[in-house]
Order: structure tokens, then sequence, then C-alpha cells
């Protein structure tokens, strides 16, 4: 009973076309931004639709029971008009914040929030006018403007015209299997004052034009995040042998200047492609003249890559890959082909991808300068790693992290190490002498509220160690640029001595 109950609420909200549009902003985001933040994009947007749809079903209920539209769950008896007047006045609220305090940002919320109150206004107003197709050439350029502004980006003119001719032309065609009814109801809408050929030729025209502008307009490169744009003017080359791993030179490269190289890996059950978007160090490579390198671990026998990192994670298969040659064969022969500093080559990794970053610098700490990561540790045993040899390292972790917690645990009984016990362990490594000093708080993870980071210094005779805990942090926090940029910063500020 209460499976149907809910069909009939999304039936109540036009299914079809509110799935529609919340799939075509989950596209939108995906180009614009990452997945990350594109699903909670497509949930808020998903609120908005219900909105729209519910109140035109409560204002047309008099019209549809009128025209024995059965398929219209208030009509059929599926649901009250009653409830569905309720359900939307708690949703309102709901809708309108999820979409001002959620990725959207305020910006990109208020934009899209415009875009529903022009459906609604369609509904009670613009329905009965001449001036009907206003509202969805409005609502429809305010979705694609709302992700825009949302990545601090500008709508180009081609996007919003393309948004604002499909969606009229939607209107046109939306209105024909009613038309005579509608007329019949007072119903005057300007497709409903030109008829159906008409209206049909209209929106046959505004698709075309839709699509020629698409083409001509440069809206596909519009539709690239802006890190991917830059990007495209680089070059790019492949290393790796069987294991290919593709390379970002960035623009402005000379071999006359050494530049600074990083390595970046994924974490378990991920890959090198849904990392970049995830930790969007490649952009702030890019911006930062950096080499960059992400690389591929193997696959278990679940189909997982993982990396060979730790007793505790994640070679669960315990495949005697040695990851560590691997990662300094990368560098090997990404040196041989490009002018490296070898006192400014980096790896950066999340979970699975932190803990080979320790691995890596206790294998080869002569190779690397700095290492940083997110959410990962080392095996709590001390003579799993045997370095003396002094390594830069920032250790980032959420203190909400319930998958690599903060405080330390265990993976199959195999034990890791604590955030704070991770950074003490590289200090007693690197001889620092000095007790840590917390730093000043500070904002690393825009998603969450305020200076949520807390920065622990561990001062060294030849290096730094440092810990940033993410206060509320979760093992993947929704992290935009900034976040890359800062670590490149710190990892650049550290070379080797």
């Amino acid at each position: 009973m209460r499976l149907l109950k809910v069909r009939a609420f999304l039936k109540a909200a036009h299914f079809g076309p509110t799935m529609l549009i919340t799939a075509i902003s989950f596209f939108l985001a995906t180009r614009l931004w990452w997945e990350g933040p594109a699903y909670v994009i497509a949930f808020t947007v998903f609120l908005g639709q219900l909105l729209i749809g519910w109140s035109n079903d409560i204002y047309d209920y008099a019209d549809d029971v009128k025209h024995d539209r059965l398929n219209k769950p208030l009509v059929a008896g599926s649901i009250s008009v009653q409830k569905l007047r309720t359900a939307t006045f708690i949703l309102l609220p709901i809708a309108v914040i999820a979409n001002l305090i959620g990725p959207l940002g305020i910006k990109g919320g208020s934009v899209y929030l415009l875009g529903v109150g022009c459906g609604i206004a369609y509904n009670f107003y613009f329905k009965f006018s001449p001036l009907s197709p206003l509202p969805y050439a409005v609502a429809c350029a305010a979705l694609p403007a709302s992700i825009f502004y949302a990545t601090d980006r500008t709508p180009t003119l081609a996007v919003l015209a393309v948004g604002s001719m499909l969606g009229v032309a939607f209107h046109f065609l939306n209105v024909l299997k009613d038309l005579s009814q509608d007329r019949a109801s007072q119903i005057g809408g300007l497709p409903q004052r030109l008829g159906k050929n008409t209206s049909s030729v209209i929106a046959l025209v505004l698709a075309i034009a839709s699509v020629l502008v698409f083409t001509t307009g440069q809206v596909g490169q519009s539709l690239t995040s802006q890190e991917g744009i830059d990007l495209l003017t680089s070059s790019t080359f492949t290393v790796g042998g069987d294991r290919p791993t593709f390379v970002t030179v960035p623009t402005g490269y000379s071999h006359s200047s050494p530049a600074p190289l990083i390595i970046d890996l994924h974490g378990y059950m991920s890959n090198s492609l849904a990392h970049e978007r995830f930790a969007m160090m490649d952009s702030a490579a890019h911006k930062r003249g950096v080499i960059y390198a992400a690389a591929d671990g193997l696959k278990d026998s679940q189909g997982y890559q993982f990396w060979n990192a730790s007793k505790a994670c994640c070679n669960f298969n315990n495949n005697p890959v040695d990851d560590a040659a691997f990662i300094q064969s990368l560098i090997d022969e990404i040196s041989s082909k490009f002018s490296v500093d070898p006192k400014r080559i980096y790896v950066f990794g999340h979970s699975n991808g932190h803990f080979m970053t320790y691995a890596f610098a206790c294998t080869y700490p002569h190779t690397v300068a700095a290492i940083a990561g997110l959410a990962g540790a080392m095996d709590v045993d001390s003579e799993s790693c045997g370095t003396t040899s002094p390594v830069n390292v920032l250790h980032i972790h959420g203190t909400s992290d319930e998958v690599i917690t903060y405080e330390g645990g265990s993976i199959v009984n195999n034990f890791y190490t604590s955030a704070k016990q991770s950074a003490q362990r590289w200090s007693d490594i690197d001889k620092c002498s000095l007790p840590a000093v917390t730093g000043e708080a500070f904002d690393l993870v825009t998603s969450l509220e305020g200076a949520e980071t807390v920065p622990l210094i561990y001062s060294c005779p030849q290096s730094t160690v440092e810990l940033w805990s993410i206060n509320g942090g979760a093992h993947g926090p929704v992290m935009d640029s900034s976040f890359g940029l800062k670590v490149m910063d710190w990892l650049l500020a550290h070379p080797k001595k």
C-alpha cells in the first residue's frame, strides 16, 4: 500500500518530465564539476521539480475531473488533494533550503529556484496568457545557469539560448494532446491560440535551431569544466608499459627549466580517472606548472583496483606485486622523457593510495621530496617502515572518517595507525626534536562550514611533518579545486634538502 502511495505522489509530480530535468541536471553537473556534487545537485533539482508538478496537479484538479483524466492520481483517487497540498507545503521549505545550502550555493540555488518559481507561476497564471512560453524559456535557461554559477563560471548566451529554445519547444509539444480540452476550459496559452499545426511547426523549428546553436555556438566547450579546458591546452603521453599511465605536461613547460613531478594514487575500488575528478590534483598541477601522472593499481579477484601498500590495506589476495617499484619505474621513465627536478618529486594518495604514499616513502625515501595523503595510515608494526632518511610528510584526515578511522583501527585483524600516530611515526623518522605546534585553523574543505581544518606542525632538521585534522570530515569529503591547490602549494613549499 505504501509503495502505491509513493507511486501516486511521483506520478502527480509528472514523473517523466521530472526525471528528465533531474537527469539533465546530473549530466550538466558531471560535465561542469564531478560526480560527488552532481548527485546532490540532481537530488535538490528533483525536489524543485516535485513542487512544480504537485502544484500543477492541485491547481488543475477541477479541470482534470471535468475531463475525466483518470491517469491523474488525484482524479483516480490514489491520493487526496489535501494530502498532496500538505506534502507540497512540507516540501517547499526543504527544497528551498536544500538548493541554497547544497552544492549550488546561494547564487546557483537562487537562480534554479527562480526557474522553479517560473514553473509554478505558469500553473497559476501564464498558462492562460499568450506569454505562456515565457516561464518555460526562463526556467530551462535557469537550470544550466545555476550549475555554471555554482562552479564560479558565467553561462554563455549560447548555453542560455539552447536551454530556452528547448524549454519552449517542449511547452508547445506538451500541450498538443490536450489542446481541445484546454480551449473548452478557457486555457488560452500561446499554443492554444495558434493551434496544433502552427504549434507543431514552432516546436520543430525551435528544436532544429537549438541543435544548430549547440553545434556552432561552442556549447560543447562551454559544458567542460574549467580544469578540463585548461588541460586541453597541455600535452599528454603514456608511460608504464603493460600498466599504462597517462602523464600530463603543463602548458609552458620548457626542457631547459626542470619541472616538479607528482604521482597521484587512487583509493581502493577506485581508478585514476575517478580519482582525478575527486581530488582535482590534475588541475592543481596544471596551474602550478607540475608534471602530473595518475597511476592505476592492479585488479584483485573482485575486480577492484588496489595498491599493495601494507598488511592492513588493501591487498586482500596477497598479490606479490611490488607497487613501490612500479611507482619508482614511472618516475624514472618520466624523468628520461622530460626534464624533471629531482628535488621536487611528490606523491599524493587517497585512502589505499595514501597508504601507498607511506609505503613508497619508506622504500624510496631518497627519490621523493614529500608525500601527502587523505584518509590513509600505516601498519602499526614499526618494522614495516625501516627507513631513517627524512621525507616531508603531510597527513590529512577527517575526524568523522568511518572507513579508515581517525583514531586508528583494523581491517581483517590487521591494525593501522591513527592519524596522530602516523604523523608521530614520521616525526621520529625525521628526527623532529621540538614539540609539535598547533597552527591556525583554515578552510580546506569548502563543503564544511567555517575553518574546519586544524594543522599540527612538527619542525625537523631537514624536513617538515604536518597533520591536518578536518573536524567533521568524512572519508571522501565533497571537495572543490581549492583543496588540490592547498595541498599542491604545501608540497611545492617542501622540496628535498
